[in-house]
């Protein structure tokens, strides 16, 4: 008999299973977020014995495995359902180990969140392009893109990703290197760096190429929170929008943030500006004209600290130092259900200014914020991703003349426009039916896009929740999407990480071949083969080493 799962687990009929279960989705899917079990695994061996156990379970269907780090996505993709469990590794993985003597080279597990991961290279003067989202953690991150403030100056993290340490769906140990000379192996590094997170095999840690301060010298930022006007926020979404008419060099990042009122926070609806200058280009000044707009434009809406000074943060500093101030110290805007937005344009500047699309966005967020009854609140980014010399593009292109090295896609895109609304349940239909006006305005009237493009990491939610019929809006090809379902079907057969519908999907998974792009598919049913023989143990609460979670997974 093997030995007992050492983690922690909560199985459904456990008191407190609702908390252990919560991820960022739950507000909005909660239905579709409730495991058998949570098992908190403490090392590999846990995570070996979660998958044979699951291998070995007699019940109909078969279990599937869902991974989960931070919990952060949100159509639950994390999570799942039915006789299926979750796997939690935030307790398992939390090293971090440089590999070389010039410390560009680490080892870092995926239990950190993108808040300890910046300190943590921060603190030897290094950084990494990453998201802005403080409890997002590395294991989805590295995985599904790494999007961020540094997109035009360096990419995703996606990008910086040498090595993939996996354990595959047999309880196999493997590394997977960017640089593999085994195609097979070249192939599997590209469909982990942003095909379908979590879903080819349980990954335990990364190897990043980081980069160092000392190489982009003279680096500028300016951040401020800004007192919301629709007329600032109009402002500043065409100051955005110039910056492609100018063809700013790709070492120049601008982001626009707003959120709405929170009244529990006493907090006033916001506007949060961030800019940045890397100095790609060697031993030069920052066009401080950039900046001195975005001053001027700013400056008589400044919200102030409570001793009465400007909430402003406007220096030349390291980079690694800046990446902290573009950080958001909070897990999620509002503890309310969601219908999120993530709209992605190739176009540009000339096209959205024809289109007025900075007065149509604004106005968007006004209709909410001039409601005379607060029952809707947003959360909203803006940001421009493409121009001139773009690493988002740049670091797309291919090395060898054989492979991509990522699979993401839509990576010509230009602007990014997300629109989140959080409601109470007497502004429900108010919501569904802003999010409905938004899409037909920026995708049907193309206000803002031509073609309707989605990230794996921001889907539509909550309708996103089967990627095999909404593959067309978040794969840039048939054949990408093809190429990684074959991906799929060698290292995972049988699905036993396919746990919900938001997956790319291995045959085995459907009676029959898969669906067209235009066509339906059936009812997921997991088909998961042969049952392997040989008893595994069912692990037990009182079987288990007690871990109480720090906090919980949102």
């Amino acid at each position: 008999m093997s030995s007992p799962f050492e983690g922690k687990v909560i199985q459904r009929k456990a008191d407190g299973y609702d908390g252990y279960a919560h991820q960022y989705a739950s507000s909005t899917l909660k239905d579709a977020m409730k495991p058998a079990m949570i098992l908190y695994a403490i090392d590999d061996d846990d995570v070996i014995k979660a998958i044979q156990f699951a291998h070995g379970s007699k019940v109909i269907p078969p279990r599937a495995i869902s991974i989960r780090s931070g919990g952060h996505h949100y159509v639950g993709a994390s999570s799942t359902s039915g006789n299926n469990m979750t796997v939690d590794l935030s307790f398992a993985y939390n090293d971090f180990v440089w590999k070389d003597s010039d410390y560009t080279l680490v080892k870092v597990g995926v239990g950190h969140s993108l808040a300890k991961l910046n300190n943590l290279l921060k603190g030897a003067g290094r950084f990494v392009p990453h998201g802005q989202c403080s409890y997002v953690y590395v294991g989805g991150h590295c995985q599904s893109g790494g999007y961020g403030q540094f997109i035009r100056s360096f990419g995703l993290m996606v990008d910086y990703i040498q090595k993939y340490r996996l354990i595959t769906a047999d309880g196999q140990i493997i590394k997977v290197r960017r640089d593999s000379e085994d195609p097979d192996m070249r192939a599997l590094f590209y469909a982990l760096a942003g095909g379908s997170p979590g879903n080819f095999g349980v990954v335990t840690h990364v190897t990043l190429k980081v980069l160092r301060d000392q190489d982009y010298r003279k680096s500028y930022g300016y951040r401020c929170e800004a007192k919301y006007s629709r007329g600032l926020l109009e402002e500043l979404l065409n100051y955005v929008i110039k910056m492609d008419i100018d063809n700013r060099s790709a070492d120049y990042d601008l982001g626009i943030t707003f959120g709405s009122t929170h009244e529990e926070r006493g907090s006033v609806s916001t506007i949060v500006v961030f800019a940045q200058w890397a100095n790609l280009w060697g031993p030069i000044d920052c066009d401080q004209s950039f900046f001195q707009g975005i001053r001027d434009i700013c400056k008589d809406h400044i919200l102030l600290t409570d001793d009465g000074n400007p909430r402003v943060m406007d220096n030349s500093l390291p980079l690694s130092e800046l990446s902290s101030h573009w950080l958001f110290p909070i897990a999620r805007e509002f503890e309310y259900p969601f219908i999120k937005r993530s709209y992605v344009t190739s176009e540009s500047g000339d096209y959205l200014n024809a289109q007025g699309w900075a007065n149509w966005a604004s106005g968007r967020i006004d209709e909410i914020e001039s409601a005379k009854t607060r029952t809707c609140y947003i959360s909203s980014q803006f940001q421009y991703t493409g121009g001139r010399g773009s690493c988002c593009t740049r670091s797309a292109m291919k090395t060898n003349g054989l492979d991509d090295r990522t699979s993401i896609s839509w990576r010509d895109s230009t602007f990014l426009f997300s629109a989140d609304i959080f409601y109470k349940p007497e502004g429900e239909q108010t919501a569904m039916y802003w999010q409905q006006k938004n899409d037909n305005d920026a995708i049907q009237m193309k206000k803002f896009s031509t073609q309707d493009r989605r990230y794996i990491w921001a889907p539509n939610s909550p309708e996103d929740v089967d990627l095999i019929a909404a593959r067309k809006f978040f794969f840039d090809s048939d054949d990408k999407f093809d190429r990684l379902v074959a991906i799929k079907n060698r290292v995972d057969p049988n699905g036993l990480f396919t746990p919900n519908k938001f997956c790319v999907t291995s045959p085995a998974v459907f009676n029959g071949p898969l669906p067209s792009r235009t066509q339906a598919p059936p009812p997921l049913h997991l088909i998961r083969g042969t049952v392997p023989s040989g008893k595994v143990e069912i692990p037990s609460l009182k079987g288990s080493k007690f871990m109480t979670r720090v906090t919980a997974k949102l």
